[in-house]
């Protein structure tokens, strides 16, 4: 059986794809090693034009990442000469773009309607109460059990 990267290195059409995924794997350790603050909320997007796009999960850290722009940019060519993969990146930008990752929709629990036995109970202990604003709040919370 043949692996996946014998595959798209013996599909001619494919091989692209495989560097361009190679690349952006070596681009992403890169970004790792050079910002490690940011490495947790962000990723390497593409290299185009001598500007490298990361990926922010929010405003702040694209503010950040922009504002450190120039030490980035001579630690990621410090990497880069130090590096046996990556040899000659010519970069003059960071660019940065904003994804907001969407939050799934909390789920509310729907909370079980007191039993009649439990709201007889709480209303025995109303009846029982030394605190009018406790047997009050008992009564309340019955009637609008009994009522909906």
């Amino acid at each position: 059986m043949f692996k996946i990267n014998q595959i798209f290195k013996h599909h001619h059409d494919l091989k692209p794809l495989l560097q361009e995924a190679d690349d952006r794997q070596q681009l992403q350790q890169c970004w790792s090693a050079v910002a490690p603050e940011f490495s947790r909320f962000s990723h390497v997007l593409a290299l185009h034009d001598g500007a490298l796009t990361i990926a922010v999960q929010s405003g702040a850290a694209a503010s950040r990442i922009k504002l450190m722009e120039t030490q980035l940019l001579q630690k990621i060519r410090d990497f880069c000469q130090n590096s046996r993969k990556i040899k000659g990146l010519n970069l003059n930008a960071i660019k940065v773009k904003v994804q907001v990752k969407s939050r799934p929709q909390s789920k509310h629990k729907r909370i079980k309607a007191p039993s009649n036995r439990a709201l007889n109970t709480l209303e025995t202990y109303a009846n029982e109460a030394n605190n009018p604003a406790l047997e009050a709040a008992l009564r309340h919370f019955i009637d609008q059990q009994r009522h909906d």
